[in-house]
Order: C-alpha cells, then structure tokens, then sequence
C-alpha cells in the first residue's frame, strides 16, 4: 500500500480574519515619525483654540462655567483625553473597566463642528448646564473648527500615508517624505472633509429665506403648506452630516491611500460606509475595543511615571517640612505660609506642571496617532469589501530621480556586457557652464 501525500497548509490569519490588520496599527503609532507627527498636530490644535479664545470668548461668555470648561478641555492638549473614564461619556463598559481612548478623539475632533448647527453647548463635564453661544460663541467654534480641519486634514494626511506604506507594502518613510506627501495632497484632505459641509450650510440659505415669510402670521400659513419643502432641505442635511459623521476619517485615509482630488475622496469614503454600514460598524467596534484597551495602558503608565516621580521625590522634599508636605505644596495641592519666596515657588510649580503635561501630550499624541492609523486600517478593510481591492494596492508617487542603464559592450564572443566608465567617457565641461559627452 503506497503511503498517500500528505499536504500541510498553512493557516493564513490576515485571509480569515482580515480584520486582524487593525492590530498591525499598534508598532506604527509607536513608531517616532508618528508620534511626532502626532505631537505637531496635538499642538498646533491646541494653539488654534487658544487664538480663538482671545478673539471671540469675552464678556459674559467668558464667565460662564460651562463654557469656560468647553474652553479649556479645547486648548489643552492632553485634557480631553484624560477626562476621568468613571465620568466619560466616550468610554465603553467591558468585563468592569470602562475604556475609552479612540472615541474620545473622534468626539473631540468632530464635537466642536457639531456646535456650529446648535443653539446651545451642553459640555459632558458640566453636568445640567447649557450655554447660549451667540454670535461670539458661534465665530469661537466656527474659528476653531475650521483650523482644526485644516489642521488634522494635513497631519492625519502624513500619518494616514506612514500607516498605508507600512501596512500595503511594509515600507517605512520618515517625517520628510510624510510632510512632502501631505503638502502635494492637502487640498484634496481638507476639501473632502469640507464639501458635505460647505453643502449643508448652502441648503441652510433657502430654508432661511422661507424663514423670513415667518416672521408675520400669513406668512407662516404659507409656509405651513411649503414645509414639505424646508424638510426635504433638512432631510439633504441631514443625510449629509451623517455621512461627515463617519466618513470624515477615511476621507483623510482616501486621499492618503488613492492620491485623488477631494470629489473622489469624499464620495468614495461616503460610499463605503453608507454600502456596508455594518462592515463598517463592526471594524469601529473593533477599532474601539483595541484602542481602549492601548489607551488604557498608555495613560496609567504616563500616570504612573508621574505619580512615582512625585513619590520618589517626596522622600527628600518631606524631610523637614511644617504642616503641609513639601510635596504636596510643589503640586499644588497645599498652599506653603512659611515660604520665604513666593515667585521661586511658583515657578518650580510651573516648570514641574510644565513637564508633567509634556508627559501627557506625548500620552495623547500616542492615542491621535493610533485614531489615524486604525482608520487607514478600517479603510482599506472596507475598500476591499466594496470594491474587492487587494491590500496592497496603493497610490505611489513617481519617482523625481531616474538613473539610466549602463553602457553595454560586447566582449570577444559577442557577449554584451557591462562597461566600466572611464575618464574620458565622463561628460566635459565647456567654457559655457554646459555638458558634453564624449
């Protein structure tokens, strides 16, 4: 009896679970182009809302509580990230932890934009309390929003094309090629990102002309029979918000994946979610629980080196002290009535704050990182879904250097071969600045 072949094949994960490419996303925000790509964005969001602040928030706006929260969870860099996960509406509840992480980016990147079509601001930290926003509450947020856009549609853009090259082709690229790529392609980012939005705020134009006929008592009769109009216009809007809803990540990864004008980003990401809204659901689900769960690491390690620098230090800076602990008065906790220098002390509590939050940032630059890594991930998953596109397919740019072939010479048996240049076959410089070969 002969003994039958036996064939072992081998399971290929990225085939049955395809999925699984999200996890690839973990080393690439890890990675330092990314994270410093990250740090530029995170800071630069932050120096935006800032200006926006000193522009529009005076007067009673800026005494408000609520909007005084609102204000500074958008200009620091790192607080609406590390917003306690007891009290976080953006955290999810798993096997008892609450994890939150990538949702509390995409709420904090799109939250401001939802401001601009409401009346009011309800933040999350202030519990039962509503701001009237205004003309100088609306510029604030249409200001900040807008250079926020701007902002990540250019840096998601670099971090989106690192990601892309590393999961397609397993090619790494630094924070040069990363920058060239998004200045080439930025429009197209910001414009995908900007039309359904540009679009909304057009159809708000005629419903605020059929407004004005409201403003008497015959006139709102006549719009009572035209209101099926006004709620076509506000079924177009809706339909395009909640679109930009979803979409707007992978319009950046689009636009970083397929090198395309800003029409074709924003249908194409528009059409993936809305043709596999399922697929589309279950990879941000996905998407959420990794994330948490490496953002759940991330911020208690970054809590935990300042808690333990603070603890260690609390050794020596106790030795000594009246009633409050030395330590505690460096972090604020404890005011100090024996200091003998009220401005040397301040500006150690600045300066240690200062590295602290630096520590932080970096944590948050971790977590935006990861935000744009994974939705390049989740749009390639849905590409391939749509239109059967294979993962490693992307857009590269042509090369600006081309080198030619070598000079061939056949040897004494008519074998071409390589010829090794000489001297006198390298090009000569005329009197002109001009080359010439020999």
């Amino acid at each position: 009896m002969s003994d039958q072949p036996v064939i072992i094949k081998k399971i290929s994960w990225a085939e049955l679970c395809p999925w699984t490419i999200i996890f690839r996303t973990l080393p690439v925000a890890v990675s330092v182009t990314v994270l410093a790509l990250a740090m530029v964005g995170v800071l630069a969001a932050s120096f935006t809302w800032w200006l926006s602040e000193n522009l529009f928030v005076h007067g009673e706006l800026e005494q408000d509580a609520a909007m005084a929260e609102v204000v500074r969870l958008n200009t620091s860099p790192y607080r609406s990230v590390f917003v306690d996960a007891r009290t976080d509406t953006n955290a999810l509840s798993i096997l008892g932890a609450r994890l939150s992480g990538p949702r509390a980016v995409f709420n904090q990147i799109k939250r401001p934009a939802t401001y601009i079509f409401a009346s009011k601001v309800k933040p999350t930290a202030v519990g039962g309390q509503n701001v009237r926003l205004g003309t100088s509450g609306f510029l604030y947020f249409l200001f900040g929003t807008v250079c926020s856009m701007a902002i990540w549609s250019f840096v998601g853009l670099a971090i989106a094309r690192v990601c892309l090259l590393r999961l397609t082709r397993n090619e790494t690229i630094g924070i040069d090629d990363a920058f060239d790529f998004a200045f080439d392609h930025w429009l197209a980012s910001f414009g995908g990102v900007s039309i359904p939005l540009v679009a909304a705020l057009a159809l708000c134009i005629p419903a605020s002309l059929i407004g004005l006929l409201m403003t008497f008592d015959l006139g709102a009769a006549i719009v009572s029979l035209l209101w099926p109009l006004v709620l076509a216009l506000g079924g177009a809007m809706a339909l395009l918000l909640l679109g930009l809803t979803y979409a707007w990540p992978l319009i950046v990864s689009s636009a970083a994946c397929e090198g395309q004008n800003s029409f074709d980003a924003m249908t194409r990401a528009y059409a993936y979610v809305f043709q596999r809204p399922l697929h589309c659901l279950g990879y941000a689900v996905a998407a959420m629980l990794f994330g948490g769960f490496c953002w759940l690491i991330v911020a208690n390690l970054s809590g935990s080196v300042i808690n333990l620098s603070y603890w260690a230090s609390s050794w020596g800076a106790n030795v000594g002290s009246g009633e409050q602990p030395r330590i505690e008065v460096l972090q604020g906790l404890a005011s100090d009535t024996e200091t003998s220098s009220e401005s040397m002390l301040s500006f150690a509590q600045n300066t240690i704050a200062f590295w602290n939050g630096l520590i932080r940032t970096i944590a948050a630059a971790f977590l935006y990182g990861l935000f744009w890594c994974m939705a390049s991930a989740v749009y390639l998953l849905l590409r391939k879904d749509v239109d059967d596109t294979e993962m490693d397919e992307i857009f590269i740019v042509d090369e600006k250097r081309t080198y030619e072939l070598p000079p061939l010479k056949s040897d004494e048996t008519g074998v071409p071969q390589v010829q090794t240049p000489t001297p006198s076959d390298a090009p000569e410089e005329t009197e002109t600045g001009e080359t010439e070969s020999s």
